[in-house]
């Protein structure tokens, strides 16, 4: 036997007796529990908090874990709501009003919640997630300079935290620094590969920068990383739509909606592409779907109505205007859509009305500073005043040396 054949022999049976191992420890070792989704953890800790608060209504424990849990559920009203009662039960306690402060954030309530976690800082909340918090909060206020500190003294204590680096990097995209901006959420995406938020926001900053094929990059990451997370389709379809390719980004929106049908944005995005196509029916479909959805979505009863005029049918899309103007009075783009929908149908008719005056907007009133009236100098009135001339002396006593004298 050669020592060729030797090597590889000893080779095979290397692995062979590594794998035998291996298969004895696997069968040594506990079973794994089974595989968990997020949704279905979070409904069992609900119910489980729930049967808790039934047995003990008084305990204000319950209620803060069981608000962080309905937070991450979307249910942040009612998470607001068990969140208030801990704090009603234990007042003055640090980490409900960061949770508070965390609930009212999602809530796009910005004002009470730098507010509220003002007040957990005051209570000696000390923690890299409530300056992280306080940082975001301030970058909503365009407070860049506090947020900048806040972020700093988070990075002080914790400087391996995704969430840090993430709103870093928004902070730097405020600031005008892309090169830092991307450098920053990249970062954040690696030490916190969870982080949801961070994906969507530096695919929108490569999208909003042209840089389409990293922004697909970061996309087909997010996608891998939550398969089941339909924001990261629509994402997709954004990025197709940026650089017009209307038929690749009508693909993800239809995905997106297939996997959650009350995605708003994903049926308008398809029924924009669709009236730009002049797919009138097809868009007016998917318009009336949003309005049966979510009939409080913005102006969607504009968008019907520009649809039903392409369509012809004025008469339907002079209701849908006048539905609008009620619901918003100053609409200025809407009330001129109405007078001129309106101005067809009349002449259709041979009826004349006046249109709906246009709302004029009224400019800002900037105070105009006084101007500073200097008061008249006073000027004596020599007239009435005596003036006795100064007269000099006879003699002035001025010694000469005689000593001296000029030479011319």
């Amino acid at each position: 036997m050669s020592n060729n054949q030797k090597k590889y022999l000893f080779i095979a049976l290397s692995a062979l007796l590594y794998a035998c191992g291996q298969d004895n420890r696997e069968r040594s070792k506990i079973p794994p529990t089974p595989f968990q989704t997020e949704s279905i953890q979070n409904t069992a800790s609900l119910e489980a908090l729930t049967d808790a608060i039934r047995s003990n209504p008084s305990l204000a424990e319950n209620y803060y874990k069981r608000a962080i849990v309905l937070n991450k559920m979307g249910e942040t009203q009612k998470a607001l709501e068990d969140i208030n009662r801990a704090d009603r039960l234990k007042q003055n306690t640090g980490k409900y009003l960061y949770v508070k402060a965390m609930i009212l954030r999602d809530m796009k309530q910005y004002r009470e919640a730098y507010a509220v976690a003002q007040s957990a800082e005051i209570l000696n909340v000390d923690t890299p997630e409530l300056y992280t918090l306080l940082g975001d909060l301030s970058q909503q206020r365009n407070d860049l300079k506090n947020a900048e500190q806040y972020l700093a003294k988070s990075v002080q204590i914790a400087p391996y935290d995704g969430e840090t680096s993430f709103y870093q990097g928004t902070l730097a995209a405020r600031k005008g620094d892309t090169i830092k901006a991307l450098l920053k959420m990249n970062r954040a995406i690696e030490m916190k590969p969870s982080l949801k938020l961070a994906y969507s926001s530096l695919t929108e900053l490569l999208r909003n920068r042209r840089l389409y094929d990293s922004a697909l990059a970061v996309n087909n990451s997010a996608i891998v990383q939550f398969p089941k997370n339909s924001e990261f389709l629509v994402d997709r379809g954004l990025v197709f739509n940026k650089f017009g390719r209307l038929d690749s980004a009508l693909v993800y929106f239809d995905r997106a909606i297939k996997m959650d049908e009350k995605r708003i944005e994903a049926i308008l995005y398809s029924a924009s592409i669709y009236f730009r196509w002049k797919n009138y029916d097809k868009a007016l479909k998917l318009y009336e779907k949003v309005l049966d959805t979510n009939p409080k979505t913005s102006k969607i009863n504009y968008l019907i109505a520009l649809t039903l005029e392409q369509l012809g049918l004025l008469t339907k899309a002079e209701e849908f205007l006048k539905a609008q103007v009620e619901k918003d009075p100053n609409d200025t783009q809407t009330i001129i859509a109405l007078n001129r929908v309106s101005g067809q149908v009349n002449a259709a008719l041979g009826v004349y009305t006046a249109p709906i005056p246009i709302p004029v907007k009224k400019a800002p009133v900037t105070p105009v500073a006084k101007p500073v009236v200097e008061e008249p100098k006073r000027l004596l009135d020599t007239s009435r005043v005596r003036v006795n001339i100064i007269a000099p002396k006879k003699k002035v006593n001025i010694k000469t040396d005689t000593s001296r004298r000029l030479k011319l």
